[in-house]
């Protein structure tokens, strides 16, 4: 929305503009050298982990791999690299959970896993032969005592060669799991153990064993542990039926109170009693602070119907914490929280802090839908109007244009999104003194509007300003006074007394006013334009510039020359300290200070250089053919004209219409004003 800066304008828009991963890593088996101490695996880079339904990954330099993984469950197709071999197979069998853990995968080269099985099996023979042996002895030493008879003698070997027939397949299978064991992964209690049964010393392991307990003590320890944690489960059963049953019962209870809150929001908000309504949005929004859609409504209810920006800010940041810890599935909702900061940032006139959301919401948008979204489209025009704002016109116009060629082709466009996007490219227009094209577009978002089945307020208010704005600055009062009346009825109606926009549409009317030579009302609106704004916004806000330009502007209309002095300088003052110095506001505050320098006797000359410094920065802001320019050169002839240098009066005055003529057409008052004073002067020079 517009606020109109006398003679000029500053613009005040309501158009601000899923896989897991799981990590871990590929290396060889640690291994048990023969004095029971561990020989560490090592790293395996170059082998490729494959899960099923995903692209293969390769381990790194270190073994690590980031694996993509479908859900919290997934199975492995394979895992290889050239000369190694998997040591446990069943890898490939086995449903893996993720885990914040790595996953370890073990490979070996085929040669070190028949050597280690061999070896192995090598210990593993010993040590049955020395028992085979101790046995043997042990019989032949009974026989000699006479303790066993030659029946029994016999019986006793039969039995110790039968068993060592079975050997064969113990050795098998004990060789190949010791064979296939990470020892890296064993701790060191069980690695003595398993050192100690592959020597054959059993006994001693035995020992070890049974430092921990009797076994059987143990597992009937364990086993009541089993019952006791069945026992629990139970009661957990129970009371988890209980809980989620009152879960239940509490969360229809929260979305019954909520709508009911909801439900009162409204029937006071259609009755504008926004106060009422803003107790009932933000009770809503505080029976669940983790909900994100009430948070934000009630957010932008008090950003654009209360205009507390602070308390919105609030609510929005609480919102944007709560979308980024709702991790990638959530993802959709970070555009809406970008995007609403962004927008209280450009109502303070925290332009910088504004790009930087925007941009945020512009990358996350196109993530989510593409560069021909709607959303994506309504994130490039927002970021142009920051630029606009900012005053850097060559890349608002460069991000404007490439969305506009777009717009039209795109199906999927809300009507209330267009009106968005049409409003802030004729705001990009107007900036640059092409009003009739900027007409153009507001007029095309006012007949969006009238088809809405659904009505919306606040669009239809900055259109009406927008429109009112653009007529004035066409010279068009009558048309101006008419839409600004139309937009003080519904601001009044909607939003009150003290809304920001009943303070820009005071100040526009205000400028009409003045136009219409009726300065005692355009100041009493500008005044109450001021108060508005300092309330809201504070002293030092950059949303001043204009009301003070304004303020100066009547004041210098009804002789108060060094009131008007002084109320630009605090405008300045404020430009400085908040826009770039080539900024075209500062143009439009140097041309109304020379303006009131010409009335102040003596001070042409100070008037002069306060108007060059205007028309150079607007020159190289617009170029030479620009409403702007011309109201310089119009205000430089008025000095020449009053010391009497006809001739330079009537060149600045041409410059001004043919800029006029160009811009705005023959028939426009201010190329009627211009011409006339041409003609004016050709007659004195005429008679002369």
């Amino acid at each position: 929305m517009k606020k109109t800066l006398f003679l000029l304008y500053f613009l005040i828009l309501l158009f601000d503009a899923s896989a897991q991963t799981q990590q871990g890593y590929v290396k060889t088996k640690g291994r048990l050298a023969n004095n029971g101490t561990v020989i560490q695996g090592t790293r395996l880079s170059g082998a490729m982990v494959t899960v099923k339904g995903r692209n293969a990954v390769l381990s790194g330099s270190n073994g690590t791999f980031v694996l993509s993984i479908p859900s919290s469950s997934y199975y492995l197709q394979n895992v290889q690299k050239q000369g190694y071999v998997i040591t446990d197979p069943d890898v490939l069998s086995r449903q893996y959970s993720y885990s914040k853990n790595p996953l370890v995968l073990v490979l070996e080269t085929q040669e070190q896993q028949a050597d280690d099985k061999l070896a192995a099996e090598r210990k593993i023979r010993r040590t049955l032969q020395r028992q085979l042996q101790n046995k043997e002895d042990e019989i032949e030493a009974l026989k000699e005592q006479k303790k066993l008879s030659e029946e029994e003698y016999r019986k006793q070997l039969q039995e110790i060669y039968a068993l060592q027939k079975s050997n064969e397949n113990l050795i098998n299978d004990m060789a190949d799991r010791y064979s296939k064991m990470d020892f890296d992964k064993i701790d060191e209690f069980n690695r003595k153990i398993t050192s100690l049964i592959l020597e054959g010393r059993l006994t001693e392991a035995d020992s070890i064993l049974n430092t921990k307990g009797d076994i059987n003590s143990r597992i009937s320890v364990l086993r009541q542990h089993q019952e006791a944690n069945v026992k629990a489960e139970q009661e957990i059963k129970v009371k988890q039926k209980k809980l989620e049953k009152n879960k239940d019962l509490t969360n229809k209870e929260l979305e019954d109170l909520a709508l009911d809150c909801y439900s009162k929001f409204e029937i006071f908000k259609m009755q504008h009693q926004n106060d009422s309504a803003a107790y009932y949005i933000e009770l809503r929004a505080s029976l669940d602070t983790t909900n994100i859609e009430w948070g934000m409504s009630a957010g932008k209810f008090y950003q654009k119907y209360m205009a507390s920006y602070t308390k919105a800010e609030s609510y929005y940041n609480r919102c944007l914490t709560n979308a980024l810890a709702s991790g990638e599935d959530h993802k959709y909702l970070l555009p809406g929280c970008y995007e609403a900061l962004a927008s209280i940032y450009s109502a303070r006139g925290e332009l910088d802090k504004s790009l930087v959301f925007h941009q945020k919401d512009n990358e996350i948008s196109e993530s989510l839908f593409g560069k021909h979204h709607p959303l994506y489209m309504a994130t490039l025009i927002s970021i142009a109007n920051i630029y606009r704002k900012k005053g850097d016109f060559d890349k608002a116009i460069k991000i404007s244009s490439n969305a506009a060629e777009i717009i039209d082709s795109l199906e999927n466009y809300s009507l209330s999104s267009k009106v968005k996007i049409y409003g802030n490219i004729a705001n990009l227009y107007s900036s640059q003194n092409q009003h009739l094209k900027a007409l153009e577009y507001y007029q095309y978002a006012n007949r969006i509007l009238d088809t809405c089945k659904v009505k919306y307020p606040l669009e239809t208010i900055t259109t009406y300003t927008n429109i009112g704005h653009t007529y004035f600055e066409l010279g068009d009062y009558n048309e101006a006074i008419n839409w600004d009346s139309k937009a003080y009825d519904l601001i009044k109606k909607t939003l009150g007394d003290s809304h920001p926009e009943m303070g820009t549409i005071l100040s526009n009317t205000g400028a009409v006013y003045l136009k219409q030579k009726q300065p005692q009302k355009a100041l009493e609106n500008v005044k109450k334009c001021l108060e508005i704004d300092i309330n809201i916004y504070g002293k030092q806000s950059p949303n001043l510039i204009v009301d003070y330009n304004n303020l100066g502007m009547i004041q210098s209309s009804i002789g108060l020359k060094e009131e008007a002095l002084d109320s630009y300088n605090v405008s300045l003052d404020l430009c400085t300290k908040h826009l770039a110095n080539n900024h075209p506001y500062f143009a439009t505050l140097y041309n109304n200070i020379g303006s009131v320098y010409t009335k102040i006797e003596g001070k042409d000359d100070i008037a002069l250089n306060y108007f060059d410094k205007a028309l150079q920065l607007r020159i190289s802001k617009f170029g030479e053919k620009n409403s702007s320019v011309a109201i310089v050169y119009q205000n430089i002839a008025e000095i020449y004209k009053k010391r009497g240098n006809n001739e330079n009066a009537l060149n600045y005055f041409k410059k001004a219409k043919d800029i006029y003529t160009a811009v705005f057409g023959e028939n426009n008052p201010k190329t009627h004003a211009v011409i006339e004073e041409i003609v004016k002067l050709k007659s004195l020079n005429k008679n002369k």
